[in-house]
């Protein structure tokens, strides 16, 4: 790998930086106080070229790289808000419609999420079931060449926006089949499809995480992603792509918690000096910067591997176990410089320790992911 970005990548983050100061920093504590943002977000991403980014120029895409995704990713992981979510979403949901789905379909759904008039949404979990195919009670059952769809779907980002959500469901024609689960494509205004008042969470505002009802909701066949039984493998190559994603936000995160620590110890005067002059917090920071880079460059490495079209459960999996405490790490350590300010919500870096604790239980566990770190090196030994 090259760690010298391309003409075009160094013109992204600069774009990207510029827009998370003009368009994102201003509306954070909206943002916060209300649960939510705006109703315009992705129209304001859509007309920075940040939507649709690895979706061919045809379809309305921008057609970039994933490194190029992972570095705007990091930018908006700086500004410490939920922004990057929504972002992210319409991105890889519409990437997993371009790679499964059939021409028509692509025609049909890619462009809204292109142009920020839809509003994505990924559903597998369920109130049974976070990461088992065989636990999922959501059904699809044939009915001409349409399918009638019942169940609940749990913590779906974004199932209470206008668009569309890649569903995964119990087929109900393969039951009793190995691979029964089918991906579908439903349009969120369908009769019969209701949501939830959005989670209270711990960090995050705005996320929009609902529960979503399906009560006799018609979702025709050719809205299937794929081959039918073939919606798990949809899934984990989706889930790999996410993990990645979720580091960069989690590195930008990091960097702003480092900058934030960085000015306060500029600022703050103990005995006529600046705190930064104490060796103890010298030492913090260069512990802080250590992680940030190494977590950085795995990362970067990662999205490359993407790029080359290498498989990455594995590698996004190995990556997650690493990132996730190494930041969440760094977020404590510039909560502790700050002393008493940093438990305050008037300072960044307690909004970024809270958001940093999501990190190890969404985009699938930590623990699942050792596991498939894990497993996989004993298998390359056989």
């Amino acid at each position: 790998m090259d760690f010298n970005l391309s003409p075009e990548s160094k013109m992204m983050v600069k774009a990207a930086k510029d827009f998370c100061e003009k368009e994102i920093g201003p509306i954070i504590d909206e943002i916060i106080e209300k649960d939510d943002y705006p109703d315009d977000l992705l129209l304001s991403f859509a007309k920075a070229r940040m939507l649709g980014l690895n979706i061919p120029k045809e379809y309305g895409g921008v057609g970039t790289t994933n490194l190029n995704t992972i570095l705007i990713t990091e930018e908006l992981g700086k500004t410490g808000s939920v922004c990057a979510y929504p972002m992210l979403m319409n991105n890889s949901t519409a990437e997993t419609i371009d790679y499964w789905g059939s021409e028509d379909v692509k025609k049909t759904f890619l462009p809204p999420l292109c142009d920020g008039s839809a509003y994505a949404s990924t559903a597998f979990t369920e109130p049974g079931t976070g990461s088992d195919p065989r636990a999922l009670t959501t059904t699809a059952v044939p009915d001409g060449d349409d399918f009638i769809v019942n169940g609940t779907k749990r913590y779906i980002t974004g199932g209470n926006k206008k668009g569309y959500g890649v569903f995964y469901l119990k087929d109900e024609a393969l039951k009793g089949e190995k691979g029964d689960v089918t991906a579908f494509i439903v349009d969120k205004s369908s009769e019969g499809y209701t949501s939830s008042a959005p989670w209270s969470l711990m960090g995050l505002e705005g996320m929009n995480c609902v529960d979503v009802f399906l009560n006799d909701v018609r979702v025709p066949g050719t809205n299937i992603l794929g081959e039918r039984g073939n919606g798990f493998k949809i899934l984990l190559r989706w889930i790999a792509g996410e993990r990645i994603q979720q580091a960069a936000y989690m590195v930008g995160l990091g960097q702003a918690a480092l900058d934030e620590s960085v000015k306060y110890l500029g600022e703050r005067v103990v005995g006529g000096k600046p705190m930064g002059f104490m060796q103890g917090f010298q030492w913090m920071l260069a512990e802080m910067k250590g992680r940030i880079e190494a977590c950085r460059y795995l990362t970067y490495r990662a999205a490359c591997l993407q790029d080359e079209g290498n498989a990455i459960d594995v590698v996004s999996s190995e990556l997650k176990v690493f990132v996730i405490p190494a930041i969440q790490e760094v977020a404590r350590m510039a909560l502790q410089i700050h002393g008493s300010y940093g438990y305050s919500k008037e300072y960044k870096v307690e909004r970024l320790f809270r958001y940093a604790a999501h990190a190890g239980v969404v985009a699938s566990s930590s623990e699942i992911n050792k596991t498939i770190a894990g497993s996989a090196l004993l298998k390359s030994r056989r």
